[in-house]
């Protein structure tokens, strides 16, 4: 059979006495948690402490809230002459990814490289360095262009962003800035 112990009035008061009953932030910003025999515990910085609390109750809300794809991925795919791949993505992380390539030889771009069944509103964007060369092209199979022309920045080293929408029906492709200095 079990014993069963009380606890004396002495114990419960020493244990109370260790007990954390009140906390003020100091002159020095930091927070002082008073215990209830009257000793403090300086618990540091309360503004890091807060700070802290904060920015991991903010980004795990975010995280809970708001799809992974929202935020898009960052792919350097570094130099690349010929045809632009996309084995890397599919319907979800394809959406708001930026890519960044560095042409060391004309490119191309077909529709048909693209996930299959992408989701309609589907964008991302592509950053185009042309080499020390330059003069480097872009040839784009499948998409809708503005004027049905779509030029790269042919000087060396020249930065071109290019990016893609898909409607649901088709694929939209345009310029959103030239040779980014």
């Amino acid at each position: 059979m079990a014993t069963v112990t009380a606890i004396t009035k002495a114990k419960a008061d020493e244990v109370l006495g260790m007990s954390v009953v009140s906390g003020y932030v100091n002159a020095s910003g930091h927070l002082i948690l008073v215990r209830g025999n009257g000793a403090e515990i300086d618990a540091g910085d309360f503004s890091g402490i807060m700070t802290g609390l904060i920015d991991a109750q903010v980004d795990a809300a975010v995280a809970a809230e708001v799809p992974n794809y929202v935020a898009g991925t960052t792919v350097n795919k570094g130099n690349v002459s010929g045809a632009i791949t996309f084995t890397e993505f599919n319907n979800v992380n394809l959406v708001n990814a930026m890519i960044r390539v560095t042409a060391t030889g004309n490119l191309t771009i077909n529709t048909s490289a693209l996930p299959s069944s992408p989701k309609p509103n589907t964008q991302f964007a592509i950053k185009i360095q042309q080499d020390a060369t330059g003069g480097r092209t872009l040839t784009l199979t499948g998409f809708k262009k503005s004027q049905g022309v779509l030029a790269l920045t042919p000087a060396a080293n020249a930065i071109d962003i290019v990016v893609f929408l898909y409607d649901g029906v088709n694929w939209y492709a345009g310029m959103m800035g030239v040779d980014f200095k």
